[in-house]
């Protein structure tokens, strides 16, 4: 047993080059990303904010996202892509840490449940938030683990500039530090990334609470729009069997019922650290189920977000069973042994199938068929002399192969339906059917019948092609014409 960590080492060294060269093969060979347009948003974002600084502020990029995702960023896409396959790896190597700290068994199981996440591994051949607020999650974890107690406070406090659920793991870690370990003096550490984003944005952006002011999520829901609709409560415990595994569910939902049960039979909590870990997944699961069921802060119910939590479950799944372990071994001295190693075994195997079973199909990435029209619409844009015109359109993937520069706004504004007030005879404005009657609020009969608006091409495919709220899309493009 003395040469088992040696041989960890090994296996986590072998594996983790194994899974990154197979993502690196993948991304070679892929044209698109998942994500669909909020990963070429992020991307755009994070590029441009060298030559945009104050994007490095954008709250719906996120500002540590912004920052962290710049440098790779300047590379291209695969650039984001390597930082997402980084995030994965070293959010693998945490969990292990994790568990040989708290002294459990299966420390290598818990590596391999997340560098293989079904979700976790579906979600990194892209430009989105997930990954590397997953990172900034486990590492917060780590540092409690550790007990670099000041660390985790500040780590948490910085956290809702990653992800604005951050704002769930923050107050679980609160409430943890100052509740349970009585860690009173670390309360103004958990409040140093808000104090400090904040007062950029004040003084950038002369925003005294850029906070909330600033908060897309929150301006959404002040404005009364519901673009996704909403679902039901068991959306994301359904999604549970393509998002985690099945068998890492059954196991999950074991091991969080053990854990409460033991707790209330001992009339205490069962192992702090444990209690931290579940409360964190609870909380940040619940809140997206809620949010979901009522539509609220612009959820579209995308599974995707659970890639957060994805190391979390992994520690769970090996707490559950080494209590598991320990039961078998009081019980069935005989069998136990035997009864635990099959059950890892279906845990690994049923983990590395799931990305095959359920994901496969869509790989290599090819570009959308939304994005297909795009391509289409280049070509004939190519051929047009707009480099002095204003273009004004929302959908990101078209700033990337034209080669505009959508924070620059000589060459482009945004599409919302109160930037039409600021348009200028000769501008050229892109209506297409994902944004145009959604996010951009303005329905394609509104400029078709408009004298202020002439159209010059319009891309309708052939096949019909079903896009937001079930719309077919389409492209129109127009002229300014007074």
């Amino acid at each position: 047993m003395s040469n088992q960590p040696k041989i960890d080492k090994y296996l986590l060294v072998l594996f983790s080059i194994l899974i990154a060269s197979f993502l690196v093969l993948l991304t070679t060979k892929s044209s698109g990303l998942s994500g669909g347009s909020d990963s070429y948003g992020h991307y755009l974002i994070a590029k441009n904010s060298w030559s945009h600084p104050s994007l490095l502020l954008d709250q719906w990029g996120k500002p540590l996202y912004n920052l962290i995702a710049s440098p790779f960023a300047q590379i291209g896409l695969k650039g984001v892509v390597f930082l997402n396959i980084l995030c994965l790896i070293l959010s693998s190597i945490m969990v292990y840490g994790i568990i040989r700290k708290m002294n459990l068994k299966f420390a290598l199981l818990g590596f391999l449940l997340t560098i293989f996440s079904p979700v976790f591994l579906d979600n990194t051949i892209s430009s989105l938030t997930e990954p590397l607020c997953a990172l900034l999650v486990i590492s917060t974890i780590y540092m409690f683990a550790y007990k670099n107690y000041a660390y985790a406070a500040i780590l948490a406090g910085f956290l809702p500039y990653s992800r604005s659920e951050g704002f769930i793991v923050l107050g679980v870690i609160a409430v943890f530090l100052v509740i349970f370990k009585k860690k009173y003096r670390l309360i103004p550490h958990l409040f140093l990334g808000s104090l400090f984003l904040n007062s950029l944005g004040w003084i950038i952006e002369k925003e005294p609470l850029w906070i909330i002011t600033q908060n897309p999520y929150i301006n959404f829901e002040l404005s009364g729009l519901n673009i996704c609709g909403n679902g039901g409560l068991g959306h994301y415990l359904y999604a549970g069997h393509y998002t985690f595994g099945f068998f890492v569910c059954v196991i999950l939902l074991i091991s969080v019922s053990y854990f409460f049960g033991k707790s209330i039979l001992n009339h205490k909590i069962h192992k702090i650290d444990v209690a931290l870990i579940i409360t964190l997944f609870l909380s940040y699961f619940g809140a997206h189920v809620f949010i979901w069921w009522k539509g609220m802060m612009g959820s579209c119910g995308y599974v995707r977000v659970m890639t957060v939590i994805a190391p979390v479950v992994s520690l769970i799944v090996v707490y559950g069973m080494n209590e598991f372990d320990k039961l078998t071994t009081k019980f069935l001295p005989t069998y136990g042994k035997f009864i635990v190693k099959t059950i890892i075994l279906l845990l690994i195997i049923n983990t590395i199938y799931t990305p095959y079973r359920y994901y496969s199909y869509r790989y290599p990435l090819a570009i959308s068929e939304e994005q297909e029209q795009y391509h289409k619409l280049l070509e004939w844009y190519e051929d047009q002399d707009f480099s002095d015109r204003t273009k004004i359109y929302l959908y990101p993937y078209f700033s990337i192969i034209a080669n505009i520069d959508p924070y620059n706004q000589q060459e482009h504004l945004e599409f919302w339906a109160s930037s039409l007030q600021f348009t200028k005879k000769g501008d050229i404005l892109i209506w297409d059917s994902h944004f145009g009657p959604n996010e951009s609020g303005t329905p394609l009969i509104e400029l078709e019948t408009s004298r202020s608006w002439k159209k010059l091409k319009e891309i309708i495919p052939d096949k019909p092609i079903i896009t937001m709220n079930n719309q077919n899309f389409e492209i129109h493009v127009f002229e300014k014409m007074d």
